[in-house]
């Protein structure tokens, strides 16, 4: 009888610890089920990008849950994924200094020097300039790091987490192209042309075999790199606190609509939805009126520079990276100290936004301006125009820039709270 409970008893614990290694097992292929759901990423937000009379590309954002909150986005440990996809050719020069400036005037310098080095390698991972149907990918993991994928080929991989931060933030920082650039990735609008665009838009086959045959071209180049990149580290957390703004002249108007006059900071980042710099643009001589050109010539000059410049070869080291990230704001800054909001355009409710493209001669002097994206409003854009104008003679180009003259595109947003 004894013996009988005994074996009772025995059988009773096998039999337990059976449906425990069964149902641990269970839980271990749900917990790697639901892992592999939350890798897939989902569309927060996507936007077009226009600039010189076009639409330039289609900018899609991507994560593993939809958020509306951008310091939530840049502060997730999760996957994520900035797509853009080219409407318009660029040139690589175009491309990169596009790039680079909206990353001077929305980042820290601390932040860029650290990682200045592995975010030029990655902008000249391409052998070719972006052209219309291509497909830019920039990927971040938290086991691998930042990544970049061109027409689905791989070109580099295993950057620091902080090179997506600093790309992340020219769209969604504190000082992204257009108010609603930001509100569209953020999925605060919605932009139907450019989620259409996204499902239609494809790359050539030519180029997406001219992608594959860079890595296949140059396999040493890749390791080299990788053996000289620095280790990976863990993703840098962004600072969610508000930065110190550079005080510019206040606007002294009516209590009733508070006016928010644009403006930068020196080495942080700028107060949100204000102005953003973004890309090198065809220039003509500033006029004493109203300064502007048509669409239509906006085009042909785009067309133009696209057809002549060739494949380049762009030499730009860390030096002068880090001389245009700190020669940038103070240019940004004259400007935005020489803004004022003009009182007829107050009195009529009217906002919008303005981007001008100039052109700064090694001495500091302007030699042009030029409006290449104007508002509903003329008063609005001449006024974008003088500030330029009054701005001027900036700041003499330091010698670690080695060009001839140094080119910039400011949208400057004009709006009443």
């Amino acid at each position: 009888m004894v013996k009988d409970n005994l074996e009772k008893r025995l059988f009773a614990r096998r039999s337990n610890k059976g449906r425990s290694y069964f149902t641990g097992l269970v839980i271990t292929v749900a917990v790697l089920i639901s892992c592999t759901a939350k890798a897939e990423l989902i569309l927060n937000g996507s936007t077009v990008y226009s600039d010189l009379g076009r639409d330039q590309f289609v900018a899609a954002l991507y994560t593993e849950t939809v958020h509306n909150n951008p310091q939530v986005i840049e502060t997730l440990d999760s996957e994520k994924r900035m797509e853009v996809r080219i409407l318009n050719n660029y040139s690589k020069r175009r491309w990169i200094n596009l790039w680079m400036q909206s990353i001077s005037i929305n980042n820290s310098r601390e932040n860029f020097s650290d990682s200045a080095e592995e975010l030029i390698a990655l902008m000249q991972a391409a052998k070719s300039a972006p052209q219309k149907g291509d497909i830019l990918e920039y990927l971040f993991s938290p086991q691998s790091g930042t990544s970049m994928r061109f027409n689905g080929t791989e070109l580099i991989s295993d950057l620091s987490g902080e090179v997506f931060g600093l790309l992340l933030r020219t769209w969604i920082g504190a000082i992204p192209p257009s108010t609603s650039f930001k509100e569209e990735l953020l999925g605060n609008q919605r932009n139907q042309q450019a989620r259409d665009l996204l499902e239609n838009l494809t790359p050539d086959k030519q180029r997406i075999a001219l992608a594959a045959s860079w890595i296949v071209a140059e396999p040493v180049e890749q390791e080299a790199f990788k053996q000289k990149a620095k280790p990976i580290a863990a993703p840098v957390a962004v600072p969610t606190t508000a930065p110190k703004p550079i005080q510019t002249a206040a606007l002294n108007k009516e209590p009733v609509k508070k006016l928010l006059p644009v403006s930068i900071l020196e080495d942080k980042t700028a107060p949100p939805e204000k102005l953003s710099v973004s890309e090198d643009a065809a220039s003509v001589q500033v006029a004493a009126n109203e300064n502007s050109i048509s669409d239509q010539s906006i085009s042909e000059i785009t067309d133009n520079q696209a057809a002549e410049e060739p494949e380049e070869e762009i030499d730009f080291n860390v030096i002068e990276a880090l001389a245009q990230r700190d020669y940038t704001p103070l240019v940004v800054q004259k400007i935005y100290q020489n803004i004022s909001y003009p009182s007829r355009a107050v009195s009529k409710n009217q906002q919008g936004t303005v981007r001008v493209a100039i052109k700064i001669a090694r001495s500091g002097e302007l030699q042009s301006a030029l409006t290449t994206q104007e508002s509903k409003h003329s008063s609005l854009n001449r006024a974008a125009l003088k500030a330029v104008e009054k701005a001027a003679p900036f700041p003499t180009l330091p010698e670690e820039i080695t060009a001839d003259s140094f080119e910039l595109s400011i949208p400057i947003t004009f709006r009443l709270q």
